[in-house]
C-alpha cells in the first residue's frame, strides 16, 4: 500500500498556501519478492557519488535525483547503485545498506542523509532479538569494497545479498552465512508477524 500527500491544489508558488486543502493519493500493488534464484546466487550492484540534496531523511516525491542514481544500475544490469559522499557510505538508490565483517553486522547510523527503511529497522530487531553482533558507525568506500557480506534491505529487495560490485566480487562472490541466517530470519518474521496482520516487537 502506496500513498502519497501534497499541501493541495492551489496557484504556483514556493510559500505554503493558507488554505489549500490537502490532496491524498492511494494505491496498491502486490509485493513481489527477489527471486529465489537471486536470493541464492546474490545480486550485482554498481557504486556512485551520492550527489542528491542533503535532506534524504524527507520521504517526498522529489526524486529525480535517486531516479538517475538507480537508472545507472539499471543500465549496468545490476539491481542497485550503491551511494558514497566524501567516501563514506551512505545507502543505495533505492535501499539501505549493511556490510558484514568478521561476522559483525554493521550499517551507517541514521542521519539527515540516509532515508530510513521499514526493513533496515526489522533487520536491526531481528539482529539484536538473535545476538547478531551489530554495529552502527561511518564506514569508508574501502571498506564497503573489502567487506565479507554485502546487503541491500528494501521492502521490494526485502535483504538481498550482493555479491559484486563495480564488477568485482563481494567477499567469495557467494551470499555469505550472516546474510543466510538473516534472510531466515526474515523469512520467518514475515510470516509470523506481517502474514498474520499485526505487527509485534521481536523477541528473542
Amino acid at each position: 500500500m502506496y500513498f502519497q500527500v501534497t499541501r493541495g491544489v492551489a496557484k504556483r508558488d514556493h510559500a505554503f498556501p493558507k488554505h489549500a486543502e490537502p490532496t491524498v493519493f492511494i494505491m496498491s500493488n502486490p509485493l513481489v519478492p527477489p527471486p529465489s534464484a537471486q536470493v541464492e546466487s546474490g545480486a550485482a550492484a554498481i557504486t556512485a557519488h551520492d550527489n542528491r540534496w542533503l535532506r534524504c531523511d524527507i520521504k517526498s516525491i522529489s526524486l529525480i535525483g535517486n531516479v538517475l542514481l538507480r537508472q545507472l544500475s539499471a543500465e549496468a544490469d545490476a539491481v542497485e547503485t550503491i551511494l558514497f559522499r566524501d567516501g563514506k557510505l551512505t545507502e543505495a538508490s533505492a535501499s539501505n545498506v549493511f556490510i558484514v565483517k568478521g561476522g559483525v553486522i554493521q550499517s551507517p547510523p541514521k542521519n539527515e542523509l540516509i532515508l530510513p527503511g521499514i526493513t533496515y529497522d526489522v533487520i536491526v530487531e531481528l539482529a539484536r532479538a538473535h545476538a547478531l553482533p551489530l554495529e552502527f558507525r561511518e564506514i569508508t568506500q574501502a571498506e564497503v569494497r573489502g567487506a565479507d557480506e554485502l546487503w541491500v534491505s528494501s521492502s521490494s529487495k526485502e535483504v538481498l545479498a550482493i555479491v559484486q560490485l563495480d564488477g568485482r566480487p563481494v567477499g567469495d562472490a557467494r551470499p555469505g552465512p550472516v546474510f543466510r541466517r538473516m534472510y531466515r530470519l526474515y523469512q520467518d518474521f514475515k510470516q509470523q508477524v506481517m502474514r498474520a496482520g499485526r505487527r509485534e516487537r521481536v523477541s528473542a
